[in-house]
């Protein structure tokens, strides 16, 4: 019964596409993802242990400043400062959070890296359009930091070949590259390397199709777990610790 079963789903499937569905029912395709996307995202909130987290879930107005608040939170209740950590953040723009973090983290020990193209999204995301948000390389007097110009694909390989990417340190990735593609590109490169107490921050995490998506394809690609350290903006900005 079941080899009749796997039989008729082939010749179904065999048949669909003959019939070349993309033709008359492509248009639903990003409808759909959005809804099985925001879906995912409703349950990925509703499992959260959220007791004793910085949480704002529900507000009605959003504050990007809140993005601050939930910095200096992770820094306290993690205890970010007893150690030296590496900051990697992809998609800098104008370069508010990396200045942020390394004006309020003074160990010397500690590195940060920006990754951007600076000239702009590679392609459209939402109402921007491909070549939006551009900017120039900040200035940040400090030797700590470094950037990198170009897309991640370009940049990150030869970064994470050139730098002791399996030290102890414990690691903060900022993601901010708003578009699925360039996320989940900057997490998948990072997979090897991520511990146990490692820091993600995500700057657009409820956008289902895109920061979200790209978080869900790789935690349940590489099996790995994280715990929610604190959300605000209804999600939009969210810190997590890799649990394991």
């Amino acid at each position: 019964m079941k080899e009749i079963i796997i039989k008729i789903a082939q010749l179904l499937k065999g048949f669909t596409l003959i019939l070349k569905p993309h033709l008359f029912l492509g248009w639903l395709r990003n409808p759909l993802l959005m809804i099985s996307n925001t879906i995912s995202l409703s349950r990925w909130i509703a499992e959260q242990d959220k007791h004793d987290i910085l949480n704002d879930f529900y507000s009605f107005k959003r504050n990007y400043a809140k993005r601050y608040q939930l910095y200096q939170y992770v820094i306290n209740k993690l205890a970010v400062n007893e150690t030296a950590f590496d900051y990697l953040e992809f998609g800098v723009c104008h370069g508010e959070s990396i200045k942020w973090w390394v004006a309020n983290n003074q160990n010397k020990e500690n590195s940060f890296y920006g990754f951007d193209t600076f000239e702009g999204l590679p392609e459209n995301w939402g109402t921007f359009k491909k070549g939006d948000m551009n900017a120039n390389i900040p200035v940040i007097d400090d030797e700590r930091v470094s950037f990198f110009k170009g897309l991640f694909q370009d940049t990150l390989p030869d970064f994470i070949a050139s730098q002791p990417m399996h030290n102890s340190k414990r690691k903060i990735i900022h993601l901010d590259a708003d578009l699925f593609s360039s996320t989940l590109y900057a997490l998948t490169s990072l997979a090897p390397f991520l511990k146990k107490g490692d820091i993600l921050i995500f700057d657009e995490f409820n956008v289902p199709n895109h920061e979200f998506y790209a978080f869900k394809c790789f935690t349940e690609s590489y099996y790995i777990k994280t715990k929610l350290v604190a959300a605000v903006n209804n999600y939009y900005q969210i810190a997590l610790m890799i649990a394991e």
